[in-house]
């Protein structure tokens, strides 16, 4: 663990617990160069903009920013954007309402800015926020107040505010789906968080540091097999950190013996029997988001072709759900697919039993 990533555990140990405890494991040149913006950028108070796939530790690094920045000890707020989808609701939840303002408003809510203050608010998934709630977002970062919800009356308020997302959002504000000066007045200070296919082997240190607290945790030691350490090697982790720590607890959790075998690792990525065309499917992945190739171009016609299995188009589109955090729209953006071939899409999956 690095000098940076040890301080970050530390402080986050005396902060919230051992439950909470902020744990970065890694020694990739991204993964070092990661931390050390991370650290330089917590000092100022200026708002950050964390990109990066779903489950590759975004909300880890708003964390550490709260925590090696001056505002420790301070409100840390986090708040999950795409789960406030109508618009009174997602602004009440941001900036606090006053009673009667709206349907169910029964009485006055202080909102998370509001509690925040002093602290920082961590706005997770920001590419979700309902448009009215961006509007007074703006207002909240440009001038450092806002009004709740049926007030007439502003208020001011001092946060620091950290925001991320999976998604494009340069591609959204270029189809008016994200305001462009809520996107320039977020990204004073842009951090990438590399995937974990990205990190050479800290997969293998991870995985170990994972068995590590597994055995601190039930009392139990289990080793993994070279057979085991090969199909984990292999895997390119559509899920990043998150899917590797899920994958890791259920082969611990299910084997038998004291040894993690290749099977169990099988069975915990939920391919059953068969190990999946790894290479094959990774490649495809990247041709579609990276490469900008359509989903239709590089797996629907080829699979209708019969030049891709089942099982291979079936893992392409497991990623981008997983990157999409389970949405099949906005597994559209990733897929480069118009909104407008949903229901292609979707008609399509089914009728050649293709969802995940």
């Amino acid at each position: 663990m690095s000098d940076i990533a040890h301080r970050v555990f530390s402080l986050s140990m005396e902060e919230w617990g051992e439950r909470r405890a902020i744990e970065m494991v890694g020694s990739a040149p991204g993964f070092l160069s990661l931390l050390a913006k991370t650290e330089k950028v917590a000092s100022f108070d200026e708002p950050v903009l964390i990109i990066g796939e779903s489950g590759s530790g975004k909300e880890a690094v708003a964390q550490a920013i709260y925590l090696l920045g001056p505002r420790r000890g301070k409100p840390y707020v986090s708040v999950n954007c795409p789960q406030y989808q109508e618009g009174n609701l997602t602004v009440s939840e941001l900036f606090g309402h006053k009673k009667g303002s709206f349907t169910g408003a029964s009485a006055d809510r202080k909102g998370c800015f509001e509690t925040a203050n002093g602290g920082v608010i961590f706005l997770d998934e920001i590419a979700d926020l309902h448009m009215s709630a961006q509007v007074m977002l703006l207002r909240a970062l440009a001038r450092g107040e806002f009004q709740p919800v049926g007030s007439e009356t502003t208020k001011s308020v001092n946060v620091r505010v950290v925001a991320a997302t999976n998604r494009p959002l340069d591609q959204l504000v270029s189809r008016e789906a994200f305001r462009h000066d809520l996107y320039f007045r977020l990204r004073y200070f842009l951090i990438e968080v590399p995937s974990l296919r990205s990190r050479g082997d800290d997969w293998q240190l991870l995985v170990h540091h994972f068995l590590g607290r597994l055995r601190a945790r039930y009392g139990v030691v289990k080793s993994v097999s070279a057979d085991a350490l090969r199909i984990l090697g292999a895997y390119s982790w559509p899920g990043n950190v998150r899917e590797l720590t899920s994958v890791v607890t259920t082969a611990y959790a299910l084997c038998d013996g004291d040894v993690i075998q290749a099977q169990d690792v099988i069975s915990a990525l939920g391919h059953g029997e068969e190990t999946p065309d790894e290479p094959r499917v990774g490649d495809l992945y990247r041709r579609i988001v990276m490469g900008g190739e359509s989903f239709w171009q590089t797996v629907g016609n080829p699979f209708l072709d019969r030049e891709i299995s089942r099982n291979t188009a079936k893992d392409v589109i497991r990623r981008g759900l997983l990157e999409a955090d389970g949405s099949y729209r906005h597994a559209l953006d990733l897929f480069h697919l118009p909104p407008e071939d949903y229901q292609k899409f979707m008609d399509f999956l089914r009728h050649h039993r293709l969802k995940p």
